[in-house]
């Protein structure tokens, strides 16, 4: 049963659903993680953790087009009566602001436009002027333990599947779910699920497995595999089979497309985590 916590602004016990039938495997709805008016994205479960331990009253954020990162601040500030600085890329031909930052604005964010450019000026610009106010910046792509944590509780009441697949973007929700299912696997003597790292866009292989390891807390050398098909940050999903359920374009769909077309590979039980 879903129980809502955190001022409301999370959900607890996220179903699972089986859609073996019609897809050959089960479905951990962690869409379903933030009810709105937050963003239906499970990284917002280690945001409000974070930002509930911050002694500054204001809380920046670097945003993308595309990214649920601010709106997620935004949220959990609305609920801790903080204010949130949403900054995010303007370009010549897209000034913005997306849709993202229109709804942060929505739950009382400032957004600031920064000239777009490489990821790590941005964040250095955006903690400047943060820093200028008198508050703190949230780490840049919401790389959070909170959120490693926060996501390995809800390992809890899955399936025991022979294989989880995780649609990645910085590893941050799929070293909570390595962590969650190999910490639960030890404790009743099983050996723990292979897992399939599906990359939203292409970067290090080597940085990303460093990163797992080093945020979970497990090496998990040959049971782990990352599946890279090539995509660059923007792009959306290749067409194909649409799922059951909603399904982030930028990230869950790709892995469920790949997935449909390679699910007669994997002989066994196969749990998809579905970040949102």
């Amino acid at each position: 049963m879903m129980v809502r916590t955190a001022r409301g602004m999370l959900n607890r016990n996220t179903p699972v659903e089986d859609h073996r039938e019609a897809f050959g495997l089960w479905v951990k709805r962690e869409d379903l993680a933030c009810p709105p008016p937050g963003p239906p994205f499970s990284k917002a479960r280690g945001v409000y953790a974070w930002v509930a331990k911050q002694e500054a009253e204001v809380i920046g954020v670097l945003d993308t087009y595309h990214s649920q990162a601010g709106h997620a601040v935004a949220r959990a500030c609305s609920l801790l009566g903080k204010k949130c600085v949403n900054y995010y890329p303007s370009r010549v031909k897209e000034k913005g602001p997306f849709p993202a930052q229109l709804k942060s604005a929505e739950l009382g964010a400032e957004i600031v436009a920064l000239k777009a450019g490489m990821s790590a000026v941005l964040y250095h610009q955006a903690k400047k002027d943060v820093l200028g106010r008198g508050g703190v910046m949230i780490p840049n792509a919401l790389k959070l333990s909170e959120s490693v944590d926060e996501t390995a509780k809800e390992v809890t009441g899955c399936p025991y599947a022979d294989y989880v697949i995780v649609p990645a973007s910085s590893g941050t929700i799929a070293a909570g779910v390595i962590r969650g299912f190999v910490d639960r696997a030890n404790d009743i003597g099983r050996s723990p699920p292979k897992f399939i790292i599906h990359l939203g866009y292409s970067r290090s292989h080597e940085e990303l497995l460093q990163y797992l390891a080093d945020s979970s807390g497990y090496s998990m050398d040959d049971d782990l595999t990352i599946i890279d098909e090539g995509y660059s940050y923007g792009d959306e999903s290749r067409p194909g089979r649409d799922p059951a359920w909603p399904s982030n374009k930028y990230y869950d769909l790709k892995a469920f497309r790949w997935l449909i077309n390679h699910r007669s590979e994997y002989a066994g039980e196969m749990l998809m985590w579905n970040v949102g």
